[in-house]
């Protein structure tokens, strides 16, 4: 029993110690382990007050029970095959005090796990900053079996990952530090690493490991995060850059659609196949565009052939969102005023003989007044309540206040015009102050068109001009004027007569007249007029043309126009239309007011009442005579008129009665008496229609508008009262009283007032607020449907005969942009885009 005294007292002196954490004095275990206890008393009787209570418990433990029996477990990590039992550290003294600390001392080797990691040193690298890798001039010396150990900078070159502690002399993983595994051993982790004689290959199992490398990755991946953003906001940047791309390609087809739009320009080819030698003017222009963008180009070749973009339904897409977003500025100029507006609205047939109907919106814009087209819409129902519902249709996007409606203008058809079942008073009942104006420029024309078929001799005169020869004159196939001179070769004859005669006078083309074109009488007789010299000698050269056909139709042409009649009508239309022309044109403005339109006509009435004056010796009349004398001699005319057969007897009925209509009864004009009587019946004809049909005035607003302008204006109450009663409309006395004395003065002071927006700029709305609203209303009234006739125009151009297969869709929107070309030029491709994205797509833009 005596043999085991020692190891009893051993054993319960280390537990004793190891329960109450004392240290192991030396003397009660020399005789078990003297090279041990040597160490062991080194090492306490070096450390420092402040030494690691977890060192103390850590060489304690390794003198414990277990150590007997059993080696402890270690890290995969760490070196297994360092006897670190007998390992301890001691303080290098060769090395200066700063290049250890005592938390450096009181280390084994390697870090054996605790039940809780120890916490990373503070002086080493945080998240995103560099590995700590401190080259020290020398570092902290270790004891392992016996032989001092230390670390050496050239590590940090073979294992990059490595970071060094000097507080703790110890090495760590950055990556696994801050990603540390799910596990307890964390020796490069959180712990740290101290064995220096296997350094390399704890770090060689380290770099291969698992969760290493997923640390490493983590890193990697939260760096980026750091400069590039997440996964997230990488793959949204992705995106933005694919949608950017898609919205710089997608863009370019929108200017190629644009530009083509607004000059007139076929979209489709034929074939748009990639075999077509020619694929259409959009396909080829953005071809062409893209030649000068490689970016585009690239896109082009890269972009999925199912989604480049230029497909019909997606140019017609395109367009359609150009045009929603043309009639959304249309609006917001509209609502942003609160202006008082005026509809017009006119009908069309187009080359595939489809019905169209234009709609147009007048209102005043920054002191301008304004007319938009609004719409352009098939339309199969010719009836006037279908009508009537397609306008509201185009109308009602717009939002429009019905109350602010002061106007319509239609032409003069009954299915627009009728006052029971017409257009104007279906539309009525949703516009209750709207006042129909009948297109004062068609008003015109229909004077023209009834003068021009006034009597006989008129009817004849125009006959021979554009229509086919009528009458006991009429021969089989004969045609008109304009038609024999635009046959095939008997038209390059013209021309070359032309020349002949005049030779520093550029080649004209004679006009033809209809009912239905304004001026279009006025340009056939001027024409007719002007080259009289070389349709005389083409008409004689061709009367002994050998091909009979030929011949009769040149002598019969001839025989109407060689008279002294002919010449006089011709001079006399001439000077007509030269006053009517005026009135013509001037209607047509989109600006005109219907003061405008009073002068207007007012001054073709007074023109034609001075022409009908004889009383002065040098009238007009005597001017026309002595032009036709002079053109009869310069010609050789000697004939008064065409020989006409026995007169018909005028019916007792009507024998004493002023017949404003030809009646199939002529007498032959035979001398100047018979050219006045002639005259003056054409100009009474003319004042007799220009009185029919311009003297409606139901509501007083023409003689409101009158009042209203100056210097001729009086401003009297009696004449404004009436469309102020209709339009709800309340002036004051002192308001009515005080803006005609300022006008007055302003007048007296040398300001004059072209026109009534003059007025109007002169009436401030929040001193004159009544003056101003009936300015702005008498403004607003819409006096003719010219713009629609416009748009009709654009039509004309856009939708040729080689285009007459167009869709309606397609040929209403570029009708829209190319007629509002103003507004489309400013149009936000970004918007438009942002409409045209609102329909699935096969790519992403926004």
């Amino acid at each position: 029993m005596l043999h085991l005294f020692p190891k009893i007292i051993f054993l319960s002196v280390f537990f004793s110690l190891y329960h109450f954490d004392w240290v192991m004095p030396a003397f009660l275990i020399s005789a078990k382990k003297p090279t041990l206890l040597c160490q062991q008393s080194e090492v306490i009787a070096d450390l420092t007050e402040n030494a690691s209570l977890a060192a103390l418990q850590k060489m304690s433990k390794q003198t414990s029970l277990s150590s007997f029996f059993n080696k402890p477990k270690r890290s995969k990590l760490e070196d297994t095959d360092v006897d670190n039992d007998n390992a301890v550290i001691i303080v290098n003294k060769l090395s200066s005090s700063t290049s250890a600390t005592p938390d450096a001392t009181s280390s084994t080797l390697p870090t054996t796990p605790a039940s809780q990691p120890s916490s990373p040193p503070a002086d080493l690298s945080a998240l995103l900053e560099p590995a700590t890798q401190p080259d020290l001039k020398e570092f902290p010396r270790t004891v392992i079996n016996g032989k001092a150990r230390s670390f050496s900078a050239k590590w940090y070159k073979e294992f990059r990952f490595l970071e060094y502690s000097i507080s703790k002399d110890a090495v760590f993983c950055k990556a696994c530090r801050h990603f540390p595994p799910e596990m307890q051993d964390r020796g490069l982790a959180l712990n740290g690493y101290r064995d220096w004689k296997h350094l390399r290959q704890a770090c060689e199992r380290h770099n291969a490991c698992k969760y290493h490398l997923n640390a490493v990755e983590k890193l990697r991946g939260f760096r980026i995060s750091q400069t590039s953003g997440s996964v997230v906001s990488q793959m949204n940047r992705d995106m933005d850059s694919l949608v950017n791309k898609n919205r710089e390609h997608i863009k370019v087809v929108l200017d190629v659609l644009l530009f083509c739009a607004k000059q007139n320009i076929p979209l489709r080819g034929h074939r748009e196949t990639d075999e077509a030698v020619n694929r259409g003017n959009v396909i080829e222009l953005f071809k062409f565009v893209s030649q000068f963008d490689p970016q585009i180009e690239q896109r082009l070749a890269q972009i999925p052939k199912n989604a480049t973009m230029l497909s019909p339904e997606v140019q017609n897409d395109l367009l359609e969102a150009a045009a929603t977003l043309l009639l959304r500025n249309i609006k917001s100029e509209i609502n942003n005023n609160s202006a008082f507006y005026a509809i017009i609205a006119d009908e069309y047939k187009d080359q595939a003989k489809r019905e169209l109907l234009a709609v147009c919106i007048r209102y005043i814009h920054n002191g301008i007044i304004t007319e938009r087209a609004v719409g352009f819409v098939a339309i199969e129902d010719m009836s006037a309540t279908a009508i009537s519902r397609k306008i509201l249709e185009v109308i009602e996007p717009l939002q429009l206040d019905p109350s602010l409606c002061v106007g319509f203008s239609f032409d003069g058809a009954a299915v627009m015009s009728g006052n029971k079942g017409g257009v104007q008073a279906i539309l009525k009942e949703t516009f209750p102050r709207a006042v129909y104006i009948h297109c004062n420029s068609h008003r015109l024309n229909l004077v023209l068109a009834t003068v021009s078929k006034s009597s006989v001799h008129v009817s004849t005169f125009f006959e021979t001009l554009n229509i086919k020869l009528s009458g006991r004159f009429q021969l089989s196939g004969t045609d008109s004027l304009h038609s024999f001179m635009t046959g095939s070769s008997r038209h390059a004859r013209f021309l070359e007569m032309q020349k002949e005669l005049n030779p520093t006078r550029q080649s004209l083309e004679l006009e033809r007249s209809t009912d239905v074109r304004w001026s279009s009488k006025s340009g056939s007789v001027k024409k007719v007029l002007t080259l009289l010299d070389a349709v005389l000698e083409v008409l004689s050269e061709y009367g002994d043309s050998a091909n009979s056909q030929t011949r009769l139709e040149a002598q019969s042409l001839a025989h109407q126009i060689e008279t002294k009649k002919f010449i006089f009508l011709l001079v006399t239309f001439a000077k007509l239309f030269d006053i009517t022309d005026f009135a013509t044109k001037g209607l047509q403005s989109p600006t005109l007011s219907i003061v405008d339109c009073i002068d207007l006509i007012e001054s073709v009435k007074e023109s034609f009442i001075g022409l009908r004056d004889h009383s002065q010796p040098q009238n007009e009349f005597g001017k026309v005579l002595s032009l036709t004398d002079d053109l009869t001699k310069k010609h050789e005319i000697t004939l008064w008129d065409v020989t006409t057969g026995r007169a018909r007897r005028v019916p007792a009925r009507i024998s004493e009665s002023i017949v404003m209509s030809a009646i199939g009864n002529r007498q032959a004009v035979r001398n100047d008496e018979d050219l006045k009587l002639l005259w003056d019946e054409i100009l009474d004809r003319q004042l007799a229609e220009l009185a029919s049909r311009f003297q409606d005035d139901q509501y007083g607003i023409m003689k409101a508008a009158a009042a209203c302008r100056p210097p001729t204006g009086t401003f009297e109450k009696a004449l404004l009262h009436p469309p102020c009663q209709h339009y709800g409309i309340v002036i004051g006395d002192a308001e009515l009283s005080v803006f005609a004395q300022q006008i007055k003065r302003k007048v007296t002071a040398g300001i004059t007032f072209p026109s009534l927006m003059e007025v109007l700029d002169s009436c401030p709305q929040d001193i004159f607020p009544g003056v101003n609203a009936l300015l702005r209303v008498i403004l607003t009234l819409a006096t003719t449907s010219c713009t629609a006739e416009r748009i009709f125009s654009t039509t004309g151009r856009i939708h040729t005969r080689l285009r007459s297969s167009m869709g309606t869709s397609r040929l209403c929107h570029l009708t829209l942009l190319c007629h509002e070309r103003e507004l489309t030029e400013r149009l936000d491709p970004d918007e438009i885009l942002k409409i045209f994205c609102e329909k699935p797509r096969r790519l992403r833009f926004v």
